[in-house]
């Protein structure tokens, strides 16, 4: 009977018809198929997107028409439904039902589409959360302050993530408060009639404890005190999940391993002193990189890289760049001391030849840098510089002059700055909640001698606040003022302020907002007043959009805040994620483009705007 099944299976593909309501069993186990389409069909609460991220049986992509069609393992597939039964219910979806059915099409080769349908049913919802201590039961208190934090409260879905995650909440909020011992269990108990569930979390909290002696392991070429320097707690002081993590995060910085992990250890003679163990993996002291790319601005780029991270030792780096794009073209070489004079200092000094090819001049300028920077705290950096460069102004319009009047074309420039940046994001390349905050000014000549005259200020803040999961406010307000000063009649055309293009007013070109020259070049200004709202939001894990109102306005005299006459533009954006920053394609329209310009302006970039 199989075997007649099997032949008149044979008999409809050979006929170019097609077969429905087939199930993996009845396939010819003899023959190779070919996956040729997968649907999914009935889900409401998940999106395809993570289902399909979730199986192995994937079919060739749309856009990739030439690949040939990957083969249909029907073992492999089987266990995929499996796995989204078991993806349902771990989303708190224990009624869910999913099922398929195939469909059989001959064509150059045996082909297999897919159908997935998905009934998902109602969710278990979360009906109470108890919180217990069993060895400190004077401590509940505390632990009741954490309770509108939890991932699981009272009413939402019971979910694996969830259920989970409050878990690990419980034990790092008393590892904070130096109880590296804790240990917390958790039980559940789901009534599938009434789609409830009742939640405990027993907690066992242990002595207060102390970091006890730490020992590396994984060092070859790198000095072991290279890693234990970099510590930023010692023995005898109270225990730290966070002091942990500053540690491993000062290790990477380095780029001296590929990896570091902290082990706590077992003290038989003292249950509250922590033994620690950090394990490193070494990566290559010496990096070459090279990479070519395209930005809307700047057009092709490309860029070669060497870096020495161990440069005669001590976590000294040595960096050599070369970058050349229609807008710029420069050679860094840069030399960085971690613990300069202390453990929170570093310096750096920066020789940098380079040309600037911007909208209304041309600029070759040869700068040497040193600079200081000291942490102050975890948030708040803060660094004293001076530079001191040549340069040379060309490509200057006529008109340009006029409005500007008698300015330096060329010249030594000796300038000493200062600032602080205070920052408490998340993530540095796409922060979804915290602030940061930074300011720098800088005063050039004068006392300090030199062709140009000038004071120069400017200070940033940036909000981001979480709205709903997926779903983040991100505001921005920039202010800067420039000023010469009686040695001077001019801010130098290179050192002015510009609003529009890409990381600026959206829907503007690059310094098209603000003063223009009759020959519609830009001549920039003394003051400047920009901002941003964005609204962005994750739909998968890779793809992302943002709706923005962005604004700003330049102004020719110092110190004036253009409140009145600031410019506005919209526009929104798509997402997407990679291991170096959001790729961001945005479309901006200006509410009052200069004359001649585009009513649109595309920009593309790698990293969030802000």
């Amino acid at each position: 009977m199989k075997r007649f099944h099997t032949l008149l299976l044979v008999l409809f593909v050979s006929w170019g018809s097609s077969v429905f309501a087939l199930t993996v069993e009845d396939l010819d186990p003899n023959q190779e198929w070919k996956m040729k389409a997968l649907t999914i069909e009935g889900n409401e609460r998940v999106s395809g997107d993570a289902l399909r991220a979730e199986m192995v049986t994937i079919p060739r992509s749309w856009y990739t028409p030439w690949r040939a069609h990957p083969q249909f393992d029907p073992v492999a597939f089987k266990t995929d439904v499996e796995r989204l039964a078991r993806f349902y219910r771990a989303q708190g979806y224990y009624d869910a039902l999913v099922s398929y059915d195939l469909e059989v099409v001959q064509e150059a080769e045996p082909l297999v589409s897919v159908r997935i349908a998905i009934t998902e049913g109602m969710p278990v919802q979360v009906t109470q959360v108890n919180l217990e201590i069993t060895d400190q039961p004077e401590l509940t208190p505390l632990l009741e302050t954490l309770r509108p934090s939890l991932p699981l409260t009272t009413g939402s879905v019971f979910t694996e993530e969830r259920y989970q995650g409050t878990e690990n909440k419980i034990r790092e909020f008393f590892l904070e408060q130096r109880r590296d011992r804790v240990k917390v269990e958790r039980r559940a108990a789901v009534v599938l009639e009434q789609k409830s569930v009742q939640v405990w979390y027993t907690v066992e909290i242990g002595p207060p404890t102390v970091f006890g002696d730490t020992k590396v392991e994984g060092t070859e070429k790198a000095d072991p005190r290279l890693v234990t320097r970099e510590l930023t707690y010692k023995p005898g002081d109270p225990f730290s999940a966070t002091a942990v993590t500053e540690s491993r995060k000062k290790l990477l910085a380095l780029d001296l391993f590929s990896s570091v992990r902290f082990l706590p250890g077992e003290s038989p003679a003292d249950p509250g002193i922590i033994p620690m163990q950090v394990r490193v993996d070494e990566k290559p002291v010496r990096e070459w990189q090279a990479g070519i790319g395209f930005g809307t601005e700047d057009l092709i780029r490309g860029q070669v890289r060497w870096r020495h991270n161990n440069w005669l030792g001590g976590g000294r780096r040595l960096d050599v760049q070369v970058k050349a794009s229609s807008l710029i073209r420069n050679i860094d070489v840069s030399f960085v001391q971690p613990h300069a004079l202390s453990p929170a200092n570093r310096f750096s000094l920066t020789f940098r030849p380079q040309q600037l090819d911007e909208p209304g001049y041309l600029l070759n300028a040869t700068r040497l840098q040193p600079r200081f920077e000291r942490d102050f705290t975890r948030t708040l950096s803060g660094f004293f510089a001076y530079r001191l460069e040549y340069d040379q102004l060309s490509n200057v319009s006529p008109s340009t002059a006029r409005v500007l009047r008698e300015f330096q074309r060329k010249g030594v420039l000796s300038g000493l700055s200062a600032g602080f940046v205070w920052n408490t994001t998340d993530d540095p390349l796409n922060a979804t909640k915290g602030k940061l905050v930074s300011f720098s000014a800088e005063q050039v000549g004068g006392s300090l001698g030199g062709d140009f005259n000038f004071l120069k200020m400017q200070g940033e803040a940036r909000r981001y606040h979480l709205l709903a999961p997926r779903l983040v406010l991100a505001v921005r307000l920039k202010l800067g003022f420039a000023d010469p000063d009686s040695h001077s009649d001019e801010v130098p055309l290179f050192e002015r302020f510009y609003a529009g293009g890409i990381n600026s007013v959206r829907g503007y070109g690059r310094h098209r907002l603000g003063p223009l020259s009759t020959s519609d070049d830009p001549i920039g200004g003394r003051s400047l007043l920009e901002g941003s709202f964005e609204l962005r939001r994750q739909f998968t894990e890779k793809i992302g959009g943002t709706l923005f109102l962005d604004f700003g306005e330049v102004s020719l005299h110092s110190f004036d805040v253009p409140v009145d006459e600031l410019e506005y533009a919209t526009g929104f954006g798509v997402l997407y994620t990679t291991p170096i920053g959001p790729l961001l394609l945005a479309l901006g329209f200006p509410f009052d483009p200069p004359r001649g310009d585009n009513p649109w302006e595309v920009h593309f970039s790698i990293g969030q705007f802000f």
